[in-house]
């Protein structure tokens, strides 16, 4: 039925009114309990209790005492305050650091609209999900200072994506943070409207619970809302947020998203603005809202219906999907529950038709597996967020209406391929089913330290519980690697879908969540110390100390770090005796000695006001010159030094506070485990039992290249039968080579060299015993000036890095796409290696055959154009493509008159397919 406005109430009688009616539109449009369809096939409570936790994962800003992921801690405090707006909370967008307000938005509404259809079926997680829910709405009250202002974003993406590590130290390491609003004169008709929709939708969620709050959101809804109606343009994309914030179009172009193979994908901000007046009408009963979504509901796009070409009949787009961009597939449903009007069940039906038993013929992609192939970049969202679409609406019909069963069984198809039942067996949650993900592209869960994606290959740290990842291909194909960010990354909208959905099987088939969830980690030695470079004799000891911090749990910054040796006096001699020298050109300085008590005193390296942590390759460890030496004549023996007989016996301070390593007063630090870093005693005899040396360090190469005055080398561990216990450097120093260094693990980076200048390199292992490996081949490398300036890339990505030279090309074939909007347009290129021998760095060439001009800077290669020849090299992450494999890369780009695709391509010379 067609509810009528009542205006702005006057009396109680009338705000009385209002609420009643209110309440009716807040409940679940759900006819009552479903019956079950076919058996439960996983235990969707679980998954659903996995699914919230990765939004605790994501969160920004000071952690909150109810946040369940040990491996996070207080990160980005400093956002918006040069603004004068506390931006610090809300959620990270995916697996990088920035806040993109739009996508932001739009999972929230999505949220909101899980619990406002499904409350029941959070159960126990139903406090969790509304802890999660507030996080991202008192987040965006805060980016809504004033009715007519809207931050909508926080962070650079080409600055935050060229780096790779915790964003726990992105303030300590100065990181540009920029903001971006939206104003009467800075217009962004599309996220602001999102922004009312993601308020009512939540202050429908919150009512019951929460009910002050929930009036504080429908202020900001209604507010937000009026700002976007009276300041939108003419033709669906004049004011669009893209026009107002710089850069955003190679991250969430709402003007292009889809491209023009994708008809049904809506390019303009009429879908917003309907979405967000349904909403707005659904959360008060105001029938003027209604009025609204009316009057935009036909502008949100169209395309041809089934069977008609150009200039044929259009119909309300069908063929794509609900997604951050595409608001229109969730209206139709919404309009056709709460009014019932024939045309919008049409619409809504031809849309989930299509892509269950087909519309007039016509039927979407579905992959050989059963997963509906809405869009390549990550294809289970768009599956997850239509088969959420489908649930609302089978539960609107009711279980005795025909197409319940289509609807609803599409849904748990959808959801269960998700969780396993696809032709791999696996699961695409992290943490949950048989072989789940476990290198997702995300910054903070690999727990790398050096800034930059170090190790491409191994598991992530973390367990990143919940996170669903992109997804496979459209033959259901799919590779677990850390450098996938379009089917392998994760987001917060990607995982909006899934939780509705899971809650809403929680609430029919049932399911446990897990007790005690999540496990505690397995930790390591977060901080440490080591020292080498140990020469002793008659006139006292001279060391290296060397204080390592890669804390994960969380990361956290060392500020006032101190690292203690300490010694005993021997015979007759005097502290006075004793002299302490030493530092480093950093800052570091030496002090001592200090009496610890009896004849045992100690010299301290202090390294307070020079911070140590990681996400920073030349700043995670802090190397200092000590000195202990006392007259000639002067008795000296380190053999029953007490920092001499064992490495945690350099404890490691913050200030006073004992982080690591146990001194001799007796006080043990909460390490978990023994330190992995060196320590050299004089007075250790090697066990006689061992006497085989580790194998050679192999695969020596350069691995990085934003360092100065450096070169960060990487190799192939060693193997031992007891186990390598650390690597020496050497490098070439005048007609020999000289040990520089030692490390833990195959890492190790060569630092206070002459940029621009070769140096020649070798490695040799050790084990516990003393037994060195014969030593690896040389490296000859240049030391870096470090990068100018960040490559950005249109979806998180690891920061780029030079490439050794190409290796001979076998063969290959090169697929050039593209997505035009008129005078631009987006390239999409693979580089597949057929041949037999693995791509070992690449140069890919090819002429434009038209006016073509690329925008720089392009993402995945280093791009350059010379007139109409264009040359792709590759980056330090993609540079090898094994045989059968591809790599994708891409450009924006600009054109007048047509835009024809190139026709020849060449990689290192070889002609391709």
């Amino acid at each position: 039925m067609r509810l009528l406005s009542l205006g702005r109430p006057a009396t109680a009688l009338a705000t009385g009114l209002v609420t009643a009616l209110a309440a009716v539109l807040a409940a679940p449009l759900v006819p009552g309990p479903t019956r079950a369809q076919a058996a439960a096939s996983y235990n969707y409570t679980e998954a659903l209790q996995k699914s919230i936790y990765f939004y605790e994962a994501q969160q920004s800003g000071r952690k909150p005492a109810w946040s369940r992921v040990e491996w996070r801690g207080d990160r980005t405090l400093n956002d918006g305050k040069p603004a004068g707006v506390d931006l610090s909370g809300g959620w990270y967008d995916a697996g990088d650091h920035v806040k993109f307000g739009f996508p932001m938005a739009f999972t929230t509404t999505m949220l909101a609209w899980g619990l406002v259809e499904n409350r029941s079926g959070y159960g126990t997680q139903l406090t969790p999900m509304l802890n999660n829910l507030k996080w991202a709405t008192d987040y965006l009250i805060a980016a809504h200072p004033e009715p007519e202002t809207l931050y909508v974003q926080v962070g650079d993406g080409s600055v935050d994506h060229a780096y790779w590590g915790p964003p726990e130290v992105i303030d300590i390491k100065g990181m540009s943070r920029p903001v971006y609003k939206i104003t009467p004169t800075c217009k962004g008709t599309d996220v602001v409207a999102e922004t009312a929709a993601a308020m009512a939708a939540s202050s429908m969620a919150f009512r019951q619970s929460d009910p002050s709050y929930a009036d504080t959101l429908l202020t900001h809804a209604r507010q937000l809302f009026t700002f976007a109606d009276t300041t939108k343009g003419t033709n669906g994309q004049d004011t669009a947020y893209t026009s107002c914030v710089p850069g955003i179009s190679g991250y969430y172009n709402s003007t292009w998203e889809g491209g023009s193979d994708h008809p049904g994908a809506t390019k303009m901000y009429w879908d917003e603005l309907a979405w967000a007046a349904v909403w707005l009408y659904r959360a008060t009963g105001t029938g003027s809202y209604l009025d609204k979504a009316r009057e935009f509901y036909p502008k949100m796009g169209s395309e041809p219906d089934a069977g008609q070409g150009a200039g044929g009949t259009t119909v309300p787009a069908y063929t794509f999907g609900l997604g951050w961009n595409d608001k229109e597939y969730g209206v139709y449903a919404l309009m056709a529950t709460l009014t019932g009007e024939q045309k919008y069940i049409d619409d809504v039906q031809r849309y989930l038709d299509y892509w269950t038993t087909g519309y007039k013929g016509k039927k979407g992609t579905i992959t050989p597996g059963g997963l509906a192939y809405v869009f390549n970049w990550a294809s289970l969202r768009m599956a997850l967020n239509t088969a959420w679409v489908a649930l609302v609406y089978a539960d609107h019909l009711g279980t005795g209406d025909p197409l319940y069963a289509r609807y609803h069984d599409f849904a748990k198809r959808q959801v269960d391929y998700a969780l396993g039942d696809n032709p791999r067996h696996s699961s695409y949650m992290v943490g949950f089913g048989t072989n789940p993900p476990t290198h997702v592209h995300h910054r903070a869960a690999s727990g790398q330290y050096l800034g930059y994606m170090s190790d491409t290959t191994g598991p992530n740290l973390h367990v990143l519980y919940g996170a669903l990842a992109g997804g496979p291909d459209a033959a259901d194909a799919y590779t677990d690697s850390r450098t996938d960010y379009v089917r392998n990354e994760v987001a917060i909208d990607y995982n909006s879908g899934i939780t509705n959905v899971l809650a809403r099987f929680a609430k029919e088939y049932g399911g446990t969540p897990l007790a005690d969830f999540p496990a505690p980690e397995r930790k390591y030695d977060e901080i440490t110390a080591g020292v080498d470079n140990v020469y002793t004799g008659v006139d006292g000891t001279s060391l290296a100390v060397t204080i390592t911090n890669t804390s994960n749990w969380p990361p956290r910054v060392l500020q006032s770090g101190k690292a203690r040796y300490y010694f005993t006096l021997d015979g007759s001699t005097s502290a006075s005796q004793v002299k302490v020298t030493g530092g480093d050109s950093s800052g570091c300085a030496v002090t001592g000695p200090v009496l610890a008590r009896d004849r045992t005193y100690y010299a301290e390296v202090d390294c307070t006001g020079k911070p140590i942590y990681p996400g920073d390759a030349q700043l995670y460890r802090r190397s200092t010159q000590l000195r202990i030496s006392v007259p000639n004549g002067a008795t000296w023996d380190p053999a029953n030094d007490w920092s001499a007989s064992a490495a945690s016996h350099v404890p490691v301070y913050d200030g006073n506070t004992l982080v690591w390593g146990t001194p001799p007063e007796g006080t043990v630090s909460p390490s978990p485990s023994p330190s992995p870093s060196l320590s050299v005693s004089p007075s250790a005899s090697p066990p006689p039992v061992d006497t085989t040396p580790p194998s050679a360090p192999t695969g020596l190469r350069v691995c990085g290249a934003d360092f100065t005055n450096a070169v960060p080398m990487c190799w192939t561990a060693s193997t031992d039968d007891t186990g390598v216990t650390g690597y020496d450097v050497y490098m070439r120093q005048g007609t020999g080579f000289s040990k520089i260094g030692s490390s833990t693990t195959p890492l190790y980076v060569a630092e206070r060299l002459v940029a621009g200048t070769s140096y020649t390199f070798y490695v040799v292992a050790r084990d516990a015993a003393g037994n060195s490996s014969q030593p690896s081949a040389t490296l000859t490398a240049t030391a870096q000036h470090g990068l100018s300036s960040p490559s950005p890339s249109p979806s998180p990505s690891p920061s780029p890095s030079p490439s050794p030279s190409p290796s001979p090309g076998g063969g290959c074939r090169v697929t050039y796409g593209t997505s035009d909007w008129g005078g631009g347009f987006t390239a999409t290129v693979t580089i597949a290696n057929t041949g037999t021998t693995a791509v070992d760095g690449w140069t890919l060439r090819f002429a434009f055959p038209g006016t073509q001009k690329i925008s720089p800077p392009g993402w995945s290669a280093t791009w350059t154009q010379n007139g109409a020849n264009v040359a792709a090299v590759n980056l330090d992450w993609n540079k090898t493509i094994a045989p059968g494999q591809s790599v994708q890369v891409g450009f924006n780009g600009t054109y007048s008159g047509s835009n024809p695709k190139p026709t020849a391509f060449t990689l290192n010379g070889t002609t391709c397919s």
